[in-house]
């Protein structure tokens, strides 16, 4: 696809004001582009009105990066001074029109909620799509683009002639920059580790594919200008780094989440015996459950992508697992932090996805059946009260 001289200033929709939505919506802003907020209430476009209708990043990457002086405070100081962007519309996704009979259209659309919360996000804004529009999915985990066309556009193949004016252009995106926000900064993130960012047009599931909308050719173009380490690859690529980052996600986080570590736990010990822990039954268990884990997900991934066997061996995920714990070993995993603020995790879309995957193709997952079931128990332990501790009725 030919990017070069596509439009720079269309009006582009993010929904979703976590992390992740605010890191990207304030670099959309900051590249040129007129962006509407969509939130879930008229109180938070409010408070977002009073704020100044303004994103705030905090640049803690560059901890790291001591030479980027020009992203450090104007005082010299290790404290990161925010920078901002303003001029940001906010709208409630209650407000919206909830029918086809009105003339809003979105025609660009970044969609960046959990991945539990992304069909209720879709359901907000259905009736403002169209074939004209294109859709960013931006989550952890898989599967939520097929759980979309399964609730919103059945049997595309028996109804094409009906869907083929309403099913938006996908864009599927993967993000490897680590991105929080504290409780307390509202519309502020903090962007905590600089990487990579991915995006690939999903293949349509109608036959003939239709061709792409200027709106997708034009989001392609604005997401490949970032500077979060942007590019845009093929669908076949990018499956295969999904891939790759569902089994790092399913190893990792569920892991950290239950130990309440940091990533750098799973980090596997030297080879030449400088153990730093006396607690030699702790590497070896490490080992174990790397090598475990990884040979179940290569299990099920031979299945259920033959094509790909080759690229996704037990050798060739364990590597890029231990890879990932190495490189992000001070990063508290989001699944870690959704445990700590008592919030639903997206195990669902994590180990739960490999689990149906694998029962989808005969193919037993113990281990990561183990994790999924721990994780729910761990998100459920918030509504049980301690043994012990006094119930007032």
């Amino acid at each position: 696809m030919a990017l070069e001289g596509r439009s720079t200033a269309s009006r582009i929709h993010v929904l979703g004001a976590g992390a992740v939505g605010l890191l990207f919506a304030a670099h959309l802003r900051q590249s040129g582009h007129p962006i509407t907020l969509l939130l879930r209430s008229q109180a938070s476009a409010d408070r977002f009105a009073r704020g100044g209708s303004r994103i705030s990043v905090v640049n803690d990457w560059v901890r790291s990066q001591p030479s980027r002086k020009l992203l450090r405070a104007d005082d010299g100081s290790s404290d990161m001074a925010p920078w901002m962007t303003e001029d940001i519309q906010a709208v409630a996704t209650t407000s919206l029109p909830n029918d086809k009979g009105h003339q809003a259209h979105i025609d660009k659309l970044v969609i960046a909620t959990k991945a539990h919360d992304t069909l209720q996000a879709y359901w907000s804004v259905r009736a403002s799509l169209n074939s004209k529009s294109t859709v960013v999915l931006l989550q952890n985990g898989m599967g939520t683009y097929e759980a979309i066309q399964r609730e919103f556009y059945p049997s595309p193949q028996q109804h094409q002639r009906e869907l083929a004016s309403e099913i938006p252009t996908f864009i599927i995106g993967t993000n490897a920059n680590g991105c929080l926000r504290v409780p307390e900064e509202e519309f502020t993130t903090h962007h905590t580790a600089m990487v990579s960012c991915q995006f690939a047009v999903r293949p349509s599931l109608l036959n003939p594919p239709p061709p792409p909308p200027p709106s997708a050719l034009d989001m392609l173009a604005a997401l490949s200008s970032l500077p979060l380490g942007a590019s845009i690859t093929n669908w076949s690529d990018l499956h295969l780094q999904l891939l790759l980052k569902l089994a790092a996600n399913a190893v990792i986080s569920p892991v950290t989440a239950l130990t309440g570590c940091r990533n750098g736990y799973l980090v596997p010990p030297p080879q030449d015996g400088s153990r730093q822990c006396a607690d030699v039954s702790y590497y070896d268990s490490m080992r174990s459950y790397l090598s475990s884990a990884c040979v179940e997900i290569a299990a099920v991934y031979a299945r259920a992508h033959p094509h790909l066997h080759c690229e996704l061996t037990a050798q060739t995920i364990e590597e890029y697992v231990s890879h990932i714990a190495h490189s992000s070993a001070r990063n508290r995993s989001s699944m870690l932090q959704d445990v700590d603020a008592g919030r639903q995790t997206e195990a669902e879309w994590i180990n739960g996805y490999l689990v149906r995957l694998g029962q989808q193709h005969g193919v037993p997952t113990p281990v990561n059946t183990l994790l999924y079931t721990l994780v729910k128990l761990k998100e459920g332990s918030r509504y049980h009260t301690p043994y012990g501790q006094a119930v007032q009725l």
